[in-house]
């Protein structure tokens, strides 16, 4: 992220240099986490760790909501709030990475940069900590568990009470796919909506391989499902508003003579109107009880109501860009396409006005494997000034009122 232009905000210059003095042990905390990952509802370690932090920096803190999360607040209390979030879960993935902080627990690490994201808002929390008479209202800071999971941390973290007070709401993530110094978030809808699903194949009995005919070949229908969900895409959705359909797993069988009697698959279903999510919903129902017509077989199917879209708020992405625009200069902003990935962020956007904001971290081709990718891995130089920059985005927020 470029340093400090001339003839703009003294303040944030002040601020770059603070994050810059605890750059290396916000290196040092990311490093930490990233050889001790946690799965979600399961972030004690990680969060303990938080807890300890803010100590030592003489903030308190509020532990225990829904499960591991917890929040620090920073400033005067006036009635006004804005509110920083990182999440802290890891995925259940193999690092292979040959790096000297690889993760050190076997089918799990951070794969989506939530070891990036638990640093950075430590890094807010503490340097907006030394600014605390610039803050016009007060900051909450708040890690949240289970963001990869399903049902997902954001809810319980919300009936937890996380929000009361808020009026506004920032987060970040680490993003592969852009130059580290660059940054990047979009008016409206952010991410796609998520929903994901299990489909069981079932018949009375087992049948040979050599003799398909006198049973019920179950990885054939499973398959014949799978092709049609495929092929409804374009065809059922609208090519002019993206939709996406994964099969991510697929289980069948143990001999390679003997057709199965059950199969069970699932995977994701994305799109970026959420209005859609019904629709496509009831025409994989309606697929399945063709599909179970026609074979005279059971096939039962389970679906998990994922996250909404994020949707930025208008204001706060107009003031945020503003503020890029005028401090880092316009081509530290890069305007992309909206991403078909999901976000648990999205569910405090549905309660607050709310940003989210892409981070470049790809310095080198080893840096710039995607996201969930077992070689996942940051250039770790975009720690220290994204810190710096969301640390001075929630004290001007709090002075310009953008939400108004």
């Amino acid at each position: 992220m470029p340093a400090k232009r001339k003839n703009d905000d003294p303040l944030y210059g002040k601020v770059l240099t603070a994050a810059e003095n605890i750059g290396d042990e916000l290196v040092k905390l990311r490093r930490d986490i990233h050889q001790h990952p946690e799965l979600g509802w399961n972030e004690n370690k990680t969060s303990e760790k938080i807890s300890k932090k803010l100590a030592e920096a003489g903030l308190k803190s509020r532990n225990g909501l829904a499960g591991y999360g917890l929040y620090t607040d920073i400033g005067k209390k006036n009635g006004r709030m804005v509110a920083f979030r990182a999440d802290m879960d890891a995925l259940p993935i193999q690092d292979q990475k040959h790096v000297p902080y690889a993760s050190k627990v076997p089918g799990c690490a951070h794969m989506c940069g939530h070891d990036v994201h638990t640093s950075v808002a430590l890094g807010v929390a503490k340097v907006l900590s030394h600014f605390s008479d610039e803050l016009q209202g007060q900051v909450r800071v708040f890690w949240q568990p289970a963001e990869e999971s399903q049902p997902s941390g954001a809810p319980e973290m919300i009936s937890a009470g996380i929000l009361d007070g808020v009026g506004a709401i920032y987060g970040v993530h680490c993003d592969p796919n852009l130059p580290t110094g660059k940054l990047s978030m979009r008016r409206g809808a952010e991410t796609a909506a998520f929903d994901s699903f299990m489909i069981t194949v079932k018949s009375d009995s087992t049948t040979h391989s050599a003799r398909p005919h006198l049973g019920t070949d179950t990885i054939w229908i499973a398959n014949q499902i799978i092709q049609n969900l495929y092929q409804f895409i374009g065809r059922i959705t609208n090519v002019l508003r993206p939709t996406t359909i994964s099969i991510c797993t697929f289980h069948a069988g143990e001999a390679l003579n003997v057709i199965p009697n059950s199969v069970e698959f699932g995977g994701t279903i994305r799109t970026v109107s959420d209005d859609k999510r019904e629709g496509i919903r009831t025409y994989v129902k309606s697929l399945i009880g063709s599909m179970q017509s026609l074979y005279d077989v059971q096939i039962d199917i389970r679906f998990g109501m994922g996250a909404p879209p994020v949707i930025n708020d208008d204001r706060l992405f107009d003031h945020a860009l503003q503020l890029i625009n005028h401090q880092l200069g316009k081509n530290s902003f890069i305007d992309r396409e909206q991403s078909m990935g999901a976000e648990d962020f999205s569910f405090y956007t549905r309660i607050v006005p709310s940003l989210f904001v892409r981070v470049g971290s790809a310095g080198s081709p080893q840096t710039a494997h995607p996201l969930h990718s077992s070689l996942f891995d940051v250039d770790e130089r975009m720690i220290a000034p994204t810190v710096a920059f969301m640390s001075w985005l929630l004290i001007r927020h709090l002075k310009d009122k953008p939400g108004k």
